[in-house]
């Protein structure tokens, strides 16, 4: 089977979504909403568009002044590296903020709609139950 990266990371976001709203695994949750937020953030940037994380960082820099690129990034996705490495014994235990699926949910989705998808009725209702939860966010 031979698929595009767009068609695998909205394939990602849909089970990612999916998993939010029935309260399925969180931390699945974080691993397939981070990937698909990665696969189209690179593919914004392929094609002179910024990424959900390119504002965040903005944004920081902004409020900041602008504090060192590996603090923000670690702060932004920390969570989803630690989530896929075991390199260094101090990597073996992980905080997990039980906010972190709805945060990394939402920067997949605002990706996926910058690159032009449809959001699907599984991504809709997790939209919608993100802003239930934090609404001044949404």
């Amino acid at each position: 089977m031979k698929l595009h990266k767009s068609e695998v990371a909205r394939r990602q976001l849909e089970i990612a979504a999916k998993l939010l709203v029935s309260g399925g695994e969180p931390l699945a949750v974080v691993t397939l909403a981070s990937a698909a937020e990665e696969i189209f953030g690179n593919l914004l940037r392929r094609s002179d568009r910024l990424a959900m994380i390119d504002k965040i960082i903005d944004l920081d820099r902004r409020i900041t002044g602008g504090r060192d690129f590996k603090v923000v990034n670690e702060e932004a996705n920390g969570l989803r590296n630690a989530l896929k490495h075991a390199k260094e014994p101090t990597d073996d235990e992980i905080e997990v903020s039980e906010h972190a699926p709805h945060a990394m949910l939402a920067r997949a989705l605002v990706n996926y709609t910058l690159w032009g998808g449809e959001l699907s009725a599984a991504m809709r209702q997790a939209y919608e139950a993100i802003s239930a939860e934090f609404p001044d966010a949404c």
